[in-house]
């Protein structure tokens, strides 16, 4: 009787302990399979944050790297060039993968190791574009009017080149210089003022849609939501002065640069007003109108004016009197504002989740 009572007590407690193995098993497998889940999620999150970001790459960046912290884990990504961009390799554009890497720190059961999973995206580089047509663009005309008693100020509006802004080394003379004002046939007018400096003006097109055309902006796409700025005015303030980044601005109606040098790409779908001592060096988009009317304001780069125009609207032409406005391109302010915007575009069918294998 003893040894029969022996026996199933020590059955029932390897019964027991089987059951408790096979449940921690179940848990660990599932726990696993979550974790696998996760670490694909994360990895993908990550990839997808990445290519959000503006990192800052240019044709000549070969590698780049950061770690995206999410919530219940994090992914590093890792982005390696891998054919440059020319005429030898193929394609206009370099060719990138990018790697990420995401990895869940929160396990379900203690001890139990992290989730991991790599996926991997090629990419292409898009360098940003915006065609130099001048440094005035002017879709909807100018009158730089001296008047009869006015003296006649230097060059108002100038295509010379202002020149290499370390780091940035300017091509110097006619490689840098373009015409002073790019504007259709019959809008541009000036009396008692000496012309504009640089190669001249370029008032041959037949009309605003065709100069439009030349300055390859998509004005309905980018005022309709197909566009990313790195601020907004309002409700954010202004960049501190002269950042040593090329930030992009965007302004959903009229707006007013206030005094002190800033650089970068400002966008405003409205009317852009220059305030006394304001000092903008790099890209200024107007829907509307420029309104240089203080004696002290400065614009080193290129302006492009009217562009409400491609929405049906009319746009007053701009008006520039003697002694108002130092409008002079610059070829790094400018280069410099469009590469701000070079971003990592992900090649259609190019994604995959067992890079590691191959």
């Amino acid at each position: 009787m003893l040894a029969t009572t022996l026996l199933v007590t020590t059955l029932l407690t390897v019964m027991l302990a089987a059951s408790f193995l096979l449940v921690s098993a179940e848990q660990r497998t599932t726990d696993n399979s979550f974790g696998t889940a996760r670490a694909l999620a994360l990895a993908q999150a990550g990839l997808q944050a990445y290519f959000a970001q503006n990192r800052g790459l240019s044709d000549t960046s070969t590698y780049d790297s950061t770690r995206i912290t999410l919530v219940l884990g994090y992914a590093d990504v890792v982005a390696v060039k891998v054919r440059p961009s020319g005429a030898t390799s193929g394609s206009t554009l370099a060719l990138w993968v990018v790697r990420s890497s995401g990895v869940s720190t929160s396990p379900v059961m203690a001890g139990q190791v992290q989730g991991a999973h790599t996926v991997v995206q090629f990419a292409q580089l898009n360098p940003g574009a915006l065609p130099a047509r001048a440094a005035l663009v002017t879709l909807n005309g100018v009158v730089i009017n001296g008047g009869a008693t006015s003296p006649t100020p230097s060059h108002p509006v100038s295509g010379h080149d202002l020149g290499s802004i370390a780091p940035c080394v300017s091509p110097g003379g006619l490689a840098a210089d373009t015409f002073a004002v790019s504007t259709p046939t019959g809008k541009y007018q000036v009396t008692n003022v000496q012309a504009p400096a640089g190669i001249g003006v370029e008032s041959w097109y037949p009309s605003w849609s065709n100069l439009y055309d030349s300055t390859h902006i998509d004005w309905p796409g980018l005022v309709g939501g197909n566009f990313l700025p790195d601020y907004t005015i309002p409700p954010a303030a202004w960049p501190p002065l002269m950042s040593s980044n090329y930030l992009v601005g965007f302004v959903n109606g009229d707006v007013t640069i206030p005094a002190g040098q800033r650089r970068g790409m400002l966008v405003a779908t409205g009317n852009v007003t220059l305030a006394p001592s304001a000092h903008w060096d790099g890209i200024i988009l107007a829907g509307g109108r420029l309104n240089p009317n203080a004696s002290s304001a400065i614009v080193h780069g290129m302006v492009v004016t009217g562009l409400n125009m491609a929405l049906g609207q009319s746009v007053a032409p701009d008006t520039i009197q003697p002694g108002t406005v130092l409008l002079q391109w610059a070829w790094c302010y400018t280069q410099s504002s469009v590469s701000s915007l070079a971003a990592l575009v992900p090649v259609k069918n190019g994604w995959s989740d067992t890079w590691t294998t191959y």
